[in-house]
């Protein structure tokens, strides 16, 4: 009889304890910390991008700790993987760091050429500008010495160069137009000198075109006697107020 009673007390306790072996693990709070790690560098688009491998291996050895049959193993596998996970969290803030440097580095590289770039413009730009500046100053000047025949729009022999000057120019710079002022000195009436003076200037129109110059790029204005540069109190100085004005425009 004692024997029966010792055998019926023994099964329930081997129960209970096989039940209890069976029974699954807590996990620790490092595990729990640790799975949470893994959790927002997954999320992480530069630790996708630079520290994949490195994430993966934490991943196993986080499914190392879940399956761990003790809780100091899980301790101790939630340990080297959230310092597998830290690894590749460092890793790819190395990583991005400098892709970020390069980055920086290319766009400063890019600003300093178009800074160049905008340097030599400007530089060519002005060399342009004070090459024209000075192409119509000598055209200018030779449009001074041009004289015509009193009482006519008939140049005196060789005072076309300065026409050939200006011909030249508006060819090579089709941009350009010009406004042709023809003036007069004070001889003969107010009336007449006015008529003389646009035959004048059409006449210097008529001559830039024949020279392949559209005729809509030159205007031709006729103003007399009305604008003086200097008194007409004598030969020289009426030769002075007989002149051809060039304005230049675009």
């Amino acid at each position: 009889m004692k024997k029966l009673t010792v055998k019926k007390l023994l099964i329930p306790a081997i129960l209970v304890t096989l039940a209890s072996g069976c029974a699954e693990l807590q996990k620790p709070q490092s595990l729990l910390d640790a799975e949470k790690a893994y959790s927002q560098a997954s999320n992480s688009a530069s630790v996708l991008k630079y520290a994949t491998p490195e994430l993966n291996t934490a991943n196993k050895t986080l499914m190392s700790a879940t399956a761990s049959e003790n809780k100091e193993d899980m301790a101790s596998l939630a340990y080297i993987a959230n310092t597998q996970i830290e690894t590749a969290v460092s890793k790819a803030e190395a990583q991005q760091a400098h892709q970020n440097t390069k980055a920086l580095m290319a766009e400063k590289e890019q600003l300093i050429a178009s800074a160049v770039d905008a340097k030599k413009a400007s530089a060519q730009k002005k060399l342009s500008t004070m090459e024209e500046d000075n192409a119509e100053r000598e055209i200018l000047l030779a449009f001074g010495k041009i004289e015509f025949v009193t009482g006519t729009a008939d140049l005196v022999p060789g005072a076309v160069s300065g026409i050939d000057l200006l011909a030249e120019y508006m060819t090579t710079h089709p941009t350009k137009t010009i406004v042709l002022a023809g003036h007069t000195d004070n001889s003969g009436s107010a009336e007449l000198n006015m008529e003389l003076s646009q035959r004048r200037a059409d006449f210097i129109r008529d001559v830039l075109v024949s020279k392949g110059i559209a005729a809509e790029r030159i205007t031709a204005i006729g103003y007399g006697q009305s604008q003086p540069i200097v008194s007409n109190a004598t030969r020289a100085e009426r030769q002075k107020n007989r002149r051809i004005e060039i304005q230049f425009a675009n």
